[in-house]
C-alpha cells in the first residue's frame, strides 16, 4: 500500500505541476474564485493519497474574515486545514523552497516570514493586515515551530500585533482558536516533521503507517476588545489548550465504548 501511496502522490504532483499550477497563477493575477477551489480540492486531493482523513469538529465563527491560530504539529497542518477552508497561512521563508510544502505554499499564496530578522516583521505584519483587510481567511501558527504534538508551547506574539492594531482602529478580524491533534483513530500519535528529521524519510513513514485521522476543531471567537497582542497570544493559547484536551478525552471515551463493546461480545 505504501507503494501504491508513493506513486500516487509523485502522480499528484507532476499533475499539479503541469495543470493545476499555471491554472491557479492566473486565477490569482485575475482574481477568479475558481482559485479557492483549485486549493481546497487540490489539498483534499493530498490528504486522500498519504492517507490523512480529516475529521473536523465545528466550524469557524460566521463574522469574516477571520485570524486563525492554531497549535503546530507538522506540515501536514497546513494540507489538512486548507481542504476545509482556502485560507491564506503565515510560513518560515525556508517554507517556499521545501519539496511538496514549497509547491502548496505558493499555490495558496503564502505569506512568507524570514525567521530571526526582526527587521522583516513590519513587513509581514502589513502583509497580514492586506489579506485580512481584503476579506481573506489568515493561519497563523504561533508557536513558531511543529513538535510531536502532546502539548501546546508558548505562543509568540509578534505576529498578532496586525489584530491589536486593527482592533484599535475598530476594524478588528474575528479570532479564531484552533485544535489540530492526529491520532491511528484510537491513540494520538506523533506525525510531526521536526529537529534533525529529513523530509522525505518522514514522508515515506507517514505512508507506510496508514490511514491517520487528522482532528480538527474550530473553536468560539476569542474576544478581542481592549487586549493588547501579548495578552491575546495568552488567551488564544489557553483556549487551544481547552480544544486540544477536548480532543484528547474524545479519543479516550472511544476507546473505553470500544472496549466495552468488545467485552459484551
Amino acid at each position: 500500500m505504501a507503494y501504491l501511496r508513493a506513486l500516487a502522490f509523485v502522480l499528484t504532483l507532476a499533475g499539479a505541476f503541469v495543470f493545476l499550477v499555471p491554472l491557479q497563477a492566473l486565477a490569482r493575477r485575475r482574481g477568479w474564485p475558481i482559485q479557492h477551489a483549485i486549493q481546497t480540492r487540490f489539498c483534499r486531493m493530498v490528504c486522500a493519497v498519504i492517507g490523512i482523513k480529516v475529521d473536523a469538529r465545528g466550524a469557524l465563527p460566521a463574522t469574516a474574515p477571520r485570524f486563525v491560530v492554531a497549535n503546530h504539529v507538522s506540515w501536514t497542518d497546513i494540507i489538512a486545514l486548507a481542504s476545509l477552508y482556502p485560507f491564506v497561512f503565515l510560513a518560515k521563508s525556508e517554507v517556499a523552497s521545501w519539496p511538496v510544502l514549497g509547491l502548496l505554499a505558493r499555490l495558496q499564496g503564502t505569506i512568507f516570514v524570514e525567521r530571526g530578522a526582526r527587521q522583516d516583521v513590519a513587513r509581514v505584519n502589513d502583509s497580514l493586515a492586506d489579506v485580512l483587510r481584503a476579506g481573506g481567511d489568515l493561519v497563523v501558527f504561533p508557536e513558531g515551530t511543529s513538535s510531536d504534538g502532546a502539548a501546546v508551547l508558548p505562543f509568540r506574539s509578534a505576529h498578532l500585533a496586525p489584530l491589536e492594531a486593527m482592533t484599535a482602529r475598530g476594524e478588528a478580524p474575528t479570532l479564531a482558536p484552533v485544535a489540530i491533534s492526529y491520532s491511528d483513530g484510537l491513540e494520538r500519535i506523533d506525525v510531526g516533521w521536526y529537529g534533525d528529521m529529513t523530509f522525505l524519510p518522514h514522508l515515506w513513514r507517514l505512508m507506510k503507517r496508514g490511514p491517520t485521522q487528522c482532528h480538527i476543531v474550530f473553536g468560539e471567537a476569542v474576544e478581542t476588545s481592549d487586549k493588547d497582542r501579548k495578552t491575546l497570544a495568552t488567551e488564544t493559547r489557553a483556549r487551544v489548550r481547552e480544544l486540544l484536551a477536548s480532543i484528547g478525552a474524545e479519543r479516550v471515551g472511544c476507546a473505553t465504548c470500544n472496549g466495552n463493546k468488545q467485552s459484551s461480545s
